[in-house]
């Protein structure tokens, strides 16, 4: 046998004993080949990992980049998903170690692993298998984090990792026929051809092992040849690619998404949607936590209580553990009610609420907080909705004072995170004695506003803390973190890790241990320990002084500072694009800019490999939003956010003009950033924010004349995020004359349908309704009604909706009259001729609930009119045209009948709040002092007692009504109890300051009543 012969037996062996070794690390258990279908609400990423050689695929990545991934892309948005490709050969800095190669790719396929379960993956395989790591190159944690095998390629181990070890559905390979080097010119074969002489061997059984492991729909072979080569360049062109290979690889993609993440067309519920997401978090933060068995033993025996009015709350600093604590608790909780192993639930069993504020977008906005919690609890539905923050407080106020209300448990995590409304700060939207079937447990840093509300209530919370962790507990947490990457601390450099005053923070531990892990030299680790800043701000501040170093440089600084300026986070591939910018990535002031020269070639988005570097390095500070594969980041907890503050905007030195002037850079960057982004959900979410924050009124009153955004921010019943921007960017009186600019400028249009202006008209007079201008309101429906009965056959919905708006709009009028006066019939009459017609049309309507439901509140609306059109026609004689409009007599019979209607269908649709108002307003249509107004008032409070409890807005209006019932009597004890009784309710609803409050206040100030007063002091009542 010749020494050829030999050697090609040697390596034939070689590789024949790597892919033993290959097939003892395949997973037998999993099905080959088996599907996997996710069920998605929302946007959600994905993420394709391109391997091959880089040499000799210069060609094909091209295509890919330049092709099939834009055509990808376009077909990914239109079904709601974020394409990220992974091609990490472009961009991979010179001077990498070898580690840091190794787990650049292998960690990029690890977030595949994460963001999709099964990674879409395709690799190219020709004539080349780079470089074989030897035994010196791969360092041992990598070894025994990827099983790695010695004899396989790079290329070769992300096949393994991707996709051969659990035959991965979602992995093509595409495999390019030898035959072309027949046509590539003999000076440019080296670039094709792989010098390593083990190289045809390994590729030979490569080939072999894929066909065998896959399906021949995943490895396909394709032809392509040479075409030219490009001097200045000095790059070989190859022409056949855009036929079977473009072709193929989009056509698999499209089939394995569209078979994983189908597209469901049915609207998903926002608020069921909210709760996956905290529940998604819930189970993250509940996995570990150590050392709290005592506080976990106090918070389920406050839950188990009997009859326990106030909170319990979990008062502790930043990074002590707080929301683990609560996580755990949430997801106790939940299985104990699950098992009906908490006492008092009765029949119905407990229902268990968790919101953890920041773990999701829209988590900081008190509102919907409790919007989710009235609709989780069965108290509302979309139609009955409370409209703002005002009407959700009340309610919410009212459920949990109910004694009637079901069982019912709330965690809330970082209650002092809610954004910075009054409601939020002093708590108001919790009633001061919880009915004995509420339990709240509530977490919060000490003396925050939330706090110290609580503490000031006649009844106090029962408040507990978090005492430092223990050295046991600490022991276990470094021990439990260390061990995932097989690392440890001999005793000495525990003690000295333990001995640190912050290592009582879990957070702080934490921080640290990850530091102890990715440090590489062993033997410096004692002084590594020694090195870590105590505090856990100042240890943030030196971390993220390494990751400076070591992750990235500018681009991490800018990412930090991106993050920290966005609203809701920001996505992967909007961050891509912004850092793509890189000459124009930095302030002029900040120290932190791009080494070498600039005008570097402009991409469009920063390559795969730079940012790995930046992302592998702040990981662990970052979270998908809600874990939602949405591909949403922002940062796991707000101490890093007030780390990246105090680093990189509140400067030593810097003056307030200096602070404010830097984070204008960075929201002015964002704010033209996201001006132009197509995806509408986030352009809405982060332009006009940015807009807000920068103070560019001119440019936030532009963006909110866009259609596009108006339709995203507008509400039929309140809209109030769209009204809040407008008050920032000018006013109510700036909001008016702009959209008449604009509905104007729509008018002019020559491509604009009617359908579409009349629309336009209805829905932003509808808007100014909401807003208070009422005048204009008025003003921009004439249009709408005008456009509807001459172009568009006057439809019966839309007229219905122009009809009970102008009843709306002239019944808001009435409420700025201070008294009951004629005066006011200008403003009736049309409230009740067009709530009349209003009427007539909806009762024409498919009766379906939703058309039931408003014509029910129209009804009931007609009828209230009514009633105030009998009290300002105070002489008919005296008003001829009025009378002959609508009689007293006509008005009381015809109110009735409404109410009455009203009832009937509050009453199938099991609405009792709107049916209790109903029961009211026929109390008012009843004669004044009757024995019949009596008795309704008494069945509506009765009603509303038990539907909303005490501390509710209706509850007030009948405490007033029944007050005033019993005064036209001359009962004025029983007068005096219930304008009692309504001066506590706005108490507790309104606050002392509200006017309606004052106003209670001031008629218990009367004489007449301070006179009864005394009297129920001595006890003579």
């Amino acid at each position: 046998m010749g020494c050829g012969a030999s050697h090609n037996f040697n390596y034939e062996s070689q590789v024949e004993n790597a892919w033993l070794q290959v097939e003892g690390t395949v997973d037998k258990s999993a099905e080959k080949g088996k599907n996997l279908i996710i069920k998605r609400s929302g946007w959600k990423t994905i993420r394709i990992f391109v391997s091959s050689t880089f040499k000799d695929f210069k060609a094909e990545r091209e295509m890919l980049v330049k092709q099939v991934f834009p055509d990808l892309r376009l077909w990914c948005e239109s079904r709601r998903l974020h394409l990220v490709e992974c091609d990490l050969r472009w961009g991979v800095p010179k001077d990498t170690t070898t580690e840091t190669t190794l787990r650049t790719c292998l960690s990029e396929i690890d977030r595949c692993h994460q963001d999709n379960v099964m990674p879409f993956f395709v690799n190219m395989t020709s004539e080349r298998c780079g470089w074989v790591p030897g035994v010196e190159d791969v360092p041992q944690a990598i070894v025994d984090e990827y099983r790695w095998i010695f004899g396989l390629s790079i290329t070769e181990m992300e096949i393994m990792h991707a996709a051969y070890r659990r035959d991965n559905p979602n992995s093509l390979f595409m495999i390019r026929n030898a035959s072309f080097m027949d046509t590539v010119p003999d000076r440019h074969k080296t670039e094709f051809l792989d010098d390593n002489p083990i190289a045809p061997h390994k590729l030979k059984m490569l080939k072999t092992m894929l066909q065998n492991r896959f399906s021949e729909d995943r490895v396909i072979f394709y032809d392509c040849e040479f075409d030219y080569i490009d001097k200045d360049k000095d790059k070989v062109y190859l022409k056949g690619l855009d036929g079977l290979f473009t072709q193929k690889v989009l056509e698999f993609f499209k089939t394995r998404i569209s078979q994983q993440y189908p597209l469901d067309e049915t609207p998903a519920d926002p608020y069921q949607r909210q709760r996956e997401a905290h529940e998604s978090f819930m189970k993250n933060r509940a996995e570990v936590v150590l050392g709290r068995d005592q506080v976990l033993r106090e918070i389920q025996d406050h839950i188990a209580g009997i009859a326990v009015e106030a909170p319990m709350v979990l008062v502790a600093g930043p990074g002590s553990g707080k929301s683990a604590v609560m996580a755990r608790t949430a997801n106790d909780t939940v299985t104990k009610a699950l098992n009906n192993t908490i006492p008092g639930g009765g029949d119905k069993g407990w229902h268990i609420f968790f919101h953890f504020v920041g773990a999701t977008p829209g988590s900081t906005d008190l509102e919907l907080m409790l919007k989710r919690l009235l609709k989780e609890l069965g108290v509302v539905n979309d139609s009955t909705m409370p409209k703002d923050l005002e009407s959700s407080v009340q309610l919410t106020t009212a459920v949990l004072s109910n004694p009637n209300t079901r069982p019912t448990v709330i965690i809330l995590d970082a209650v002092n995170q809610f954004e910075e409304v009054s409601a939020a700060m002093n708590m108001s939207w919790l009633p001061g004695k919880l009915a004995p079937q509420i339990r709240c447990v509530f977490s919060m840093i000490g003396e925050t506003p939330p706090h110290k509300a609580l503490k000031t209530r006649s009844i106090k919370p029962n408040e507990t803390t978090l005492e430092p962790l223990d050295e046991q507990a600490r022991q276990e947490i470094v021990r439990t973190m260390l061990s995932k990457y097989n690392k440890r601390l001999d005793p000495s450099q525990m003690n000295s890790l333990l001995s640190k005053e912050s290592s009582a923070n879990p957070l702080w531990l934490s921080i640290a241990c990850e530091e102890l892990r990715v440090y590489g030299v062993f033997e410096k680790v004692s002084k590594m320990i020694e090195g870590l800043a105590d505090g856990l701000l100042n240890l943030l501040t030196q971390v993220l002084e390494r990751f400076e170093e070591e992750n990235g440089g500018y681009l991490l600084v800018a990412t930090l500072c991106l993050l920290e300026c966005s609203n809701t986070g920001l996505l992967e591939t909007e961050l891509l694009r912004i850092l793509a910018d890189e000459d124009n990535l930095m302030p002029k002031d900040m120290k932190h800019k791009k080494k070498g020269k600039g005008n570097s070639e402009k991409l469009e988005i920063l390559p795969m490999a730079k940012w790995a570097v930046v992302y592998r390095g702040l990981r662990t500070f970052l979270r998908p939003f809600g874990e939602s594969g949405e591909g949403r980041l922002d940062f796991y907890h707000r101490s890093l956010s007030k780390a990246v503050r105090s680093k990189y905007f509140l400067v030593d030195g810097a003056d307030e003009d200096r602070v404010k002037a830097r984070y204008n850079w960075w929201h002015s960057k964002l704010a033209n950033f996201f001006q132009h982004v197509a995806n509408i959900d986030r352009r809405v979410e982060e332009y006009p924010y940015q807009l807000t924050k920068i103070g560019d009124h001119s440019r936030l009153a532009e963006c909110l004349l866009d259609w596009e955004v108006f339709d995203h921010l507008y509400n039929e019943d309140y809209s109030s995020q769209l009204l809040a921007y407008w008050r920032a960017a000018g006013g109510a009186e700036e909001m008016e004359t702009r959209y008449k600019e604009s509905l104007k400028e729509l008018e002019n249009t020559e491509d604009v349908s009617k359908e579409t202006l009349g629309l336009r008209y209805l829905q932003v007079s509808r808007v100014m309704t909401q807003g208070g201008r009422h005048d204009g309101a008025e003003q921009m429906l004439a249009p709408a009604v005008r456009i509807e009965q001459d172009d568009l056959g006057a439809r019966p919905e839309r007229m219905a909706q122009v009809y009970e708006l102008t009843a709306t709009i002239f019944t808001e009028k009435l409420k700025l009259y201070d008294f009951v006066s004629p005066q006011q019939l200008t403003e009736l009459r049309p409230a009740i001729d067009n709530g009349r017609k209003a009427v007539e049309l909806r009762e024409t309507l498919p009766q379906d609930d939703k058309n039931k439901f408003k014509l029910a509140k129209t009804r009931m609306q007609l009828a209230f009119n009514m009633e105030s059109w009998q009290a300002c026609l105070l002489d008919e004689r005296q008003y001829p045209d009025a009378t002959a409009f609508l009689s007293k007599a006509q008005a009381s019979q015809d109110g009735n009948k409404h109410i009455d209607l009203a009832m009937q269908t509050f009453k199938q649709l099991r609405d009792d709040g709107h049916l209790a108002e109903a029961i009211m307003t026929k109390a008012i249509l009843a004669d004044r002092g009757s024995q019949v107004q009596l008795e309704l008032y008494e069945e509506a409070l009765a009603l509303c007692l038990q539907t909303y409890g005490e501390n509710h807005i209706l509850t007030s209006r009948l405490y007033i009504n029944v007050g005033i019932y019993y005064e036209d009597r001359g009962q004025y004890r029983d007068s005096y109890k219930h304008f009692k009784k309504w001066y506590e309710t706005c108490l507790v609803v309104f606050g002392p300051d509200h006017p309606k409050t004052k106003r209670a206040a001031g008629t218990l100030e009367e004489p007449l009543y301070r006179r009864v007063r005394r009297m129920d002091e001595q006890g003579e009542l």
